[in-house]
C-alpha cells in the first residue's frame, strides 16, 4: 500500500498524496526532468492520468528542447500503453 512520502522502488517516484480511491499523486525523484503524475477516477469507471513534465530550457537544453520534448512525449505514450496492457491482463484473468 502506498503511503505519503513513501518511495516507489520501480519508478523512482515519491507518493505526494494518496487518498483511495480518489487520488494518487506521485513526484519523480530520479531522472533528469522533474515529473508529477496524478491519477484520479472518471465517472465511467476509468482512470484519468495527468502528467506534468518540467525541464530547464537553459544552456544545452535550449538547443535540444524541441527534440527532448518529442522524446519525452514518445516515452510517456509508450509507458502508458505498457501500463494499459498490464492492467488489462490483470483484470482479464
Amino acid at each position: 500500500m502506498a503511503q505519503r512520502g513513501a518511495p516507489c522502488r520501480r519508478s523512482g517516484s515519491l507518493v505526494a498524496a494518496y487518498e483511495p480511491p480518489e487520488l494518487l499523486d506521485m513526484v519523480s525523484v530520479a531522472g533528469p526532468m522533474p515529473m508529477r503524475v496524478t491519477f484520479g477516477p472518471l465517472p465511467d469507471g476509468g482512470t484519468l492520468a495527468r502528467i506534468r513534465v518540467r525541464g530547464d530550457a537553459s544552456g544545452m537544453y535550449r538547443l535540444a528542447g524541441p527534440v527532448m520534448g518529442r522524446k519525452v512525449r514518445s516515452s510517456l505514450v509508450k509507458d502508458l500503453q505498457d501500463l494499459e496492457r498490464q492492467v488489462s491482463r490483470r483484470t482479464r484473468g
